[in-house]
């Protein structure tokens, strides 16, 4: 009975066991072995490298170097501070560094001068470090670069800007229909006295020159005067009058007052022009100036006859009655 208990108990004891062996931890860093901290280190992470130096270094002062420019680096790795650490009779090199690339990485040789009975500095060669990175190795490109940030604001700038655009534009629109039908009238008799003190200084200019030419050519001025009054008349009365005959200008619609003569005055001022021009006959510069003394006596007679009629404009609108304010 006794033995079959001890045999139970053993029993016991080898299955515990076997249920709690794999739970055991499946790699214990040696101690005399470099090992890291943590154990897997990601790009971008500070991370520490402790090398266990043993006994033979037990008489080296604890020390710690942090400065910069004594402690070597490359582009992928920064170390950052080195100090070596005593516990009782073991000494341990604690190197914290940050890895700026995944793979293997390895440390720059390493020569330390510590302080002590032990003056041989520590050399250090052939150290590497693996570094994970959290992306794929099919994940590992560059993604599109981002659309640039719109400085506050921004939106309201543009399509303020816009909506004021559109009301200009309809504005305009707005304005020009309206005014063609509440200041036609007006618009037309500016064009009309604009184009009339265009043609005066036509005419003095070419009298000037005229003046000036006393051996010139004087059907050549001629033929400049008659192209350019076609053209006022043209733009005047709004019917071309460039290519119409001398009978055909007698139905232009211009006053009689206008025309001192009448219609038949116009048809004549051409057709004796034509004459002089195509007839073979002698011309003199005389007769240019006569042309000209025509044509300012024309155009004067149009420049009274508009001040006239925006005289009439102006008696015709409504006076305030006896009584009202101004």
């Amino acid at each position: 009975m006794k033995n079959h208990r001890l045999s139970f108990f053993a029993a016991f004891v080898f299955g515990a066991l076997a249920v709690l062996s794999p739970r055991l931890p499946a790699q214990t860093p040696r101690s005399d072995e470099p090992y890291l901290v943590p154990q897997t280190i990601f790009v971008g992470d500070a991370g520490r490298l402790v090398i266990p130096l043993g006994r033979a270094y037990a008489r080296m002062n604890p020390f710690v170097l942090d400065a910069t420019e004594k402690i070597p680096e490359t582009k992928e790795l920064l170390i950052r501070r080195i100090e070596l650490e005593r516990r009782g009779e073991i000494s341990r090199l604690l190197i914290d560094f940050v890895a700026y690339a995944p793979g293997v990485l390895s440390i720059p040789d390493l020569e330390i001068f510590g302080s002590g009975t032990n003056t041989e500095p520590l050399i250090f060669t052939g150290l590497e470090i693996q570094v994970a990175s959290i992306l794929n190795p099919s994940q590992m490109a560059l993604s599109e670069p981002a659309s640039p940030m719109a400085v506050p604001g921004t939106s309201l700038l543009v399509y303020g800007t816009i909506l004021l655009l559109v009301f200009l534009i309809c504005l305009g629109i707005g304005l020009s229909l309206w005014g063609r039908s509440h200041f036609g009238e007006l618009l037309e008799r500016f064009r009309r006295r604009h184009l009339i003190r265009a043609m005066i200084k036509f005419l003095r200019c070419l009298r000037h020159e005229c003046g000036l030419e006393k051996e010139g050519n004087p059907r050549y001025y001629l033929s400049i005067l008659s192209g350019e009054f076609r053209e006022f008349l043209s733009l005047f009365t709004g019917i071309n009058c460039r290519s119409l005959t001398p009978g055909e200008l007698l139905e232009l619609p211009l006053s009689q007052s206008a025309l001192a003569l009448g219609p038949v005055y116009l048809c004549w001022l051409f057709r004796s022009w034509d004459n002089k021009r195509f007839s073979g006959c002698g011309m003199e510069m005389p007769d240019l100036f006569q042309a000209l003394e025509d044509v300012e006596r024309l155009i004067a007679a149009l420049d009274r006859e508009e001040r006239e009629k925006s005289f009439a404009r102006l008696m015709e609108a409504p006076q305030p009655a006896a009584g009202e304010d101004l």
